[in-house]
């Protein structure tokens, strides 16, 4: 029994030894693949925007022989639309090609036109002249479970046509007021009908009209933006661009030549918005043209050029974005698109020339229509607007004076154009922790220094427990506070801030200055408690340095700070900026630096300080020589996990900023954050959307960026331990 108890006691702990090892281990490994699951889902769900597009042929459909002018598709892509030169409208199913529903208008039709940005209403001229409107509704049943679609054709406007007259071209556009234009072109004629507030089955009534002769007879007209331009191309290549906005008088606004007199210029389309057009002209070469306006005013000029398989045949633009096809006379479809600056795929058959094109609302069906068939090609294309050159170059986008930087992931324009660069994203993201650790990183490291290694045992046991219970502040609170309470104080009294942040440093320096000059026995006796005489110096000094700030502001800024920063420094001030952002993130990330840092130093061997006071050294010495070289590990430890609570920091920067997205280092300017712009824009996108993607591909980078700095800390960590390991 005596031999048994003492066996029996060692096997429980060898037991427990075990049962520890692994438990620990199984941890580890359980945070190391966690870690690597976390990496391995961002990147499998930002990975699909960078993805090939795709054409891909999707049969055909028989159709009764008839001189086809347009095609078109519902919103699913299951139904088709035809529309011929003898006044039928006809619908189709797209799987079976069966005929859902057919009308006739009892006129032979010469023009038709989809009436822009609309997707169901269309305007056909017949050939006495006459405009029709007709609206296209598809209702859908279910059934038997089985899903139905029931077009249906009616009059836009009320059953009586309106009197346009003849014209080789047309084209139709309603904007956000509910304003109707339609402009046609016959020989050197341009016919203008515009209608103010239109309304769905109420009659078009008093309607304004104009006609603008023309130099040379137009080969393309389209409708601008917002009714208020029309592009006119003439057989010399010569685009003029006319203000519409005043019936009685229709002025030119400018004329460019966009290729040279006498060049074949084999089509043209304009982009969603109408601020573009993309040009065909020349063998292999597509221009986008979009109207800019300067100091002299508005101009046409070529921002992009894409080299396509060659010669252009017909163009056609996605209904809801800024891409096209451009089928060329061999028989190819390209697919561009101008953001991103990507001809993303091609598909090389050989195809007749179409009489007509059709692309799907969603950009995911293109139809070649003929008169008796319609050859179908599937889209594969969900994120067109990225490349790596869109995500971290300039890039050129329509009403820009040249390439910028941008992130702008919605509007609420249905033209908007989409800009996703992500260099904002990280140039802020960068900028807050700089600004941020340029106020924590002197105040934490500083004072856990002093504290581990000046301050008396008794009052560092109460100021360390103070310092480390701030982080347990909510970062919420202090967002709330620095955006909605700092921010406007510090905005109201800016020379007495900026006035603060100078005098309280200089101070505490002069008060070091003055300690080193005390006699020795009086240094001794207070030795470790000298916060408690700096304490009252501080506080005069703030208080002499915000009542002084008016005075000063009167004579270094005129009387008003912000105006002179403005107008001597070219620096902007916004209420919420980096300088707001850098004292409450700042506050935050002190309590993390210093406590690492401050048990860091605490830490060191006592053997080591009293054996260098012991050899002569004096306290500053042996701070710098042996306990800074022992603790250095450890310090630097505690700086990186600062970058890294700085750099990840959301709730702070998403309410103590304006978020806007800018390249600007002005510490009084906001900016905008990977962590802040997940939190804002994630609930809102549209799962698997391109924006969604983009915002799995800012948390990767932000992954990315923190990963980066935990691992040079660790890495210098340990370099430092096995360096200065011995002392």
């Amino acid at each position: 029994m005596a031999e048994h108890a003492p066996n029996a006691h060692l096997a429980r702990r060898h037991l427990i030894d075990r049962l520890t090892t692994r438990v620990v281990s199984f941890g580890g490994i359980t945070v190391l693949a966690t870690i690597v699951a976390i990496f391995l889902y961002l990147l499998f769900a930002a990975l699909p925007i960078f993805s090939d597009a795709r054409i891909t042929p999707a049969g055909g459909i028989a159709l009764p022989p008839r001189d086809t002018r347009l095609v078109d598709f519902n919103e699913n892509a299951d139904a088709l639309m035809r529309v011929s030169t003898d006044g039928s409208i006809e619908f189709f199913g797209v799987a079976d090609g069966a005929a859902l529903a057919a009308y006739t208008l009892g006129a032979q039709i010469t023009q038709v036109r989809r009436v822009e940005p609309t997707l169901d209403t269309y305007a056909l001229l017949d050939n006495r002249g006459l405009l029709w409107f007709v609206r296209v509704d598809y209702r859908v049943d279910f059934v038997a479970a089985e899903r139905k679609v029931r077009p249906r054709a009616a009059f836009a406007f009320g059953p009586q046509p309106v009197a346009f007259g003849q014209a080789q071209m047309l084209d139709a556009q309603l904007d956000n007021a509910n304003n109707l234009l339609i402009a046609g072109a016959s020989a050197q004629r341009i016919t203008l009908l515009g209608y103010d507030d239109v309304e769905s089955g109420i009659p078009l009534l008093n309607p304004r009209r104009t006609t603008v002769l023309m130099d040379q007879a137009p080969q393309h007209l389209s409708i601008g933006p917002r009714n208020e331009w029309l592009y006119a191309v003439s057989a010399s290549n010569r685009m003029q661009v006319l203000a519409v906005n005043n019936f009685d008088f229709v002025e030119e606004l400018f004329r460019t030549q966009i290729a040279a007199s006498g060049a074949r210029i084999d089509a043209i389309a304009p982009l969603v918005g109408r601020r573009s057009l993309v040009i065909s002209s020349g063998a292999g070469n597509a221009t986008q043209w979009s109207v800019q306006r300067d100091d002299l005013g508005f101009r046409l000029q070529p921002i992009r050029s894409f080299d396509t398989s060659g010669r252009g045949l017909a163009i056609v633009a996605e209904p809801r974005r800024k891409g096209f096809a451009l089928i060329h006379d061999g028989g190819t479809i390209d697919l561009l698109y101008p953001a991103s600056e990507r001809l993303l795929t091609s598909f090389e058959g050989a195809l007749q020339a179409p009489l007509a094109l059709g692309m799907a609302p969603r950009a995911n069906l293109l139809a070649f229509a003929y008169n008796d068939r319609v050859m179908l090609f599937e889209l594969d294309n969900p994120h067109p607007e990225i490349s790596l050159a869109s995500l971290l170059t300039p890039t050129w986008y329509e009403g820009y004076k040249g390439p910028v930087f941008s992130w702008q992931s919605s509007s609420a324009d249905i033209d908007f154009e989409p800009k996703f660069s992500i260099v904002p994203l990280l140039f802020g993201t960068l900028k807050a922790a700089f600004y941020a650790l340029l106020f924590a990183l002197p105040l934490a490291v500083l004072g856990a220094i002093y504290t581990a290694h000046y301050l008396s045992p008794s009052m560092r046991a109460w100021i360390k427990p103070s310092i480390e219970t701030m982080a347990a502040l909510p970062t919420v609170v202090l967002g709330f506070l620095g955006g909605l309470w700092l921010a406007p104080i510090v905005e109201d009294n800016l020379s007495e801030t900026l006035n603060l942040l100078v005098a309280l440093p200089l101070s505490l320096a002069a008060c070091a200055l003055l300690w080193s000059t005390l006699p020795r026995r009086l240094i001794q006796r207070i030795e470790g408690w000298q916060p408690l005489l700096v304490i009252p110096v501080l506080a005069g000094t703030a208080v002499i340095a915000i009542l002084s700030g008016e005075m000063l502001e009167a004579e270094l800024f005129a009387g008003d700070s912000r105006l002179w920063l403005r107008d001597e420094l070219g620096l902007d001030y916004a209420q919420r900026n980096a300088l707001v952002v850098g004292m409450v993130m700042g506050l935050a990330v002190i309590p993390t630096i210093y406590a690492i840092a401050e048990d860091a130093i605490h830490n060191v061997p006592g053997h080591l300080i009293t054996g260098s006071l012991a050899l002569g050294a004096s306290r500053w010495q042996t701070l710098t020589r042996v306990v800074l070289l022992t603790a250095g590990p450890g310090i630097f430890s505690a700086i990186m996990v600062g970058i890294g609570r700085a750099v990840g920091e959301t709730m702070i920067v998403l309410m103590a900023t304006g978020n806007t997205p800018i390249l600007e280092f002005n510490v009084f300017e906001g900016m905008r954050t990977f962590a802040s712009n997940i939190a804002v824009e994630l609930p809102e996108s549209d799962v698997a959307s391109t924006h969604y993607r983009l915002l799995f591909l800012s948390a990767l980078a932000l992954f990315i960026i923190t990963f980066f700095f935990n691992t040079i800390a660790e890495v210098v960590r340990e370099r430092l331990r096995t360096h200065y390991g011995n002392l």
